[in-house]
């Protein structure tokens, strides 16, 4: 046998380990990047539809979203719903959608205009939803809060919730524009829907408020002071640090 015949088996299984090697090299380099580090969310958006609102969704929403797209992840899933008077009853999510993830096997080019599409088919109905003129009377946060927890129950991502709204329950059943939101009043309301079992759980919830707001500071406080024990109450995790008018950051990337 000549000698080139015996080396040729050789020279194909050393070019074969090289490009597993080189391989091998791209995968761990790639599952070593930040990005792959971070662990994807299960984000639940609620934009309050309410008239008192018109104003809130051109601009502090807008820019509540802009903050949201900037920090998303790959395997985040993005969900967005609305808060009306009829929240629990027709709950129908406007965008429900996983932003994609890398693989070793898509390259980062392919990746990148993949996640611009699906970022932009968010963008695209969002801007629909909050183009909408037309506010609806009734402003249904308590129930609003019950769907989230159904939507995270078998959830094993991250949980996230943010509440696109001014926090003014408007219900047949309570008026936080005008009710005395003192602590028996707040204590009233929670020992209620304890009682009929209307407390979410949002245990490991964590939420963002962005478009808070109150006919004075005083009102705004108690109102704070009421989403506070509430939130308590049902195990979010939740801080006055997230709670405001508008967003000041969003889960920024370490």
């Amino acid at each position: 046998m000549k000698r080139w015949q015996v080396k040729m088996p050789v020279l194909v299984l050393f070019s074969f380990l090289l490009s597993l090697s080189q391989m091998n090299q791209r995968a761990e380099a790639f599952l070593k990047s930040k990005d792959v580090d971070e662990k994807p969310r299960a984000i639940v958006i609620f934009v309050d539809m309410s008239g008192s609102t018109n104003l809130a969704r051109r601009t502090v929403y807008r820019e509540a979203f802009e903050k949201i797209y900037e920090n998303l992840r790959q395997g985040d899933r993005i969900l967005v719903g609305t808060i009306t008077g009829r929240s629990y009853i027709d709950f129908k999510p406007a965008v429900d959608v996983e932003i994609p993830k890398k693989t070793i096997w898509v390259n980062r080019i392919q990746f990148e205009r993949k996640l611009t599409q699906r970022k932009e088919e968010i963008r695209s109905e969002v801007d629909r939803l909050l183009s909408q003129k037309r506010g609806t009377p009734r402003t249904e946060i308590l129930n609003s809060l019950n769907i989230a927890d159904t939507i995270f129950h078998n959830e094993k991502r991250e949980k996230i919730l943010v509440l696109l709204s001014d926090m003014i329950q408007d219900s047949q059943e309570y008026n936080f524009a005008h009710a005395k939101m003192t602590d028996a009043y707040i204590d009233k309301v929670i020992r209620y829907r304890r009682k009929h079992d209307l407390i979410p759980n949002l245990r490991d919830v964590k939420i963002y408020v962005a478009g808070a707001s109150g006919t004075d500071p005083n009102r705004f406080r108690s109102v704070e002071r009421f989403w506070a024990r509430y939130f308590k109450k049902a195990g979010a995790d939740f801080s006055t640090h997230r709670y405001g008018h508008s967003m000041i950051s969003f889960e920024k990337a370490s």
